[in-house]
């Protein structure tokens, strides 16, 4: 059996989650996510982005798993899942930076509309490059926590 750290030991040892814990994350496990997702979605308007809204997401799932064990979340979030978001997240952002890049040395347009300034789709592709790395910075952040914690992936 490996070796587990002093808190999850006694978790395992009540064979269940504190009550009070439940109680709190239950509910709020939600209104984190939707904020997380908002705070990625509106991160090219307001402050926030990427980073600020991946490590949103990613405390939800820690707090879910924290709350009711990792298998809770584990039925959903395995290792292939992990491997696939993250390897689909930074290849189409290295696809999408390396075409920007590229298009910009010539000094063309990118071909991407901006949009009216102030709403959801005017910083071209901002909004989806800020999308990727909220993926990759959420899976990173909770495959540490498990890792860290050594409850399986």
């Amino acid at each position: 059996m490996p070796k587990i750290c002093k808190v999850h030991r006694d978790l395992h040892a009540l064979n269940e989650h504190p009550f009070v814990l439940k109680a709190v994350v239950g509910p709020l496990t939600p209104f984190i996510m939707i904020f997380g997702i908002y705070v990625l979605m509106n991160g090219h308007l307001t402050p926030g982005g990427g980073f600020s809204g991946g490590t949103i997401l990613g405390t939800g799932l820690v707090l879910c798993s924290l709350a009711y064990g990792p298998s809770k979340v584990s039925s959903f979030f395995t290792f292939k899942t992990f491997a696939i978001l993250c390897s689909v997240s930074l290849g189409f952002y290295s696809i999408v930076k390396g075409y920007s890049f590229m298009v910009g040395a010539t000094g063309n347009s990118t071909g991407i509309p901006l949009g009216t300034p102030g709403n959801i789709l005017s910083g071209g592709l901002i909004l989806p490059l800020s999308i990727s790395v909220g993926i990759v910075v959420a899976c990173t952040i909770y495959i540490f926590y498990a890792l860290f914690s050594e409850s399986e992936v």
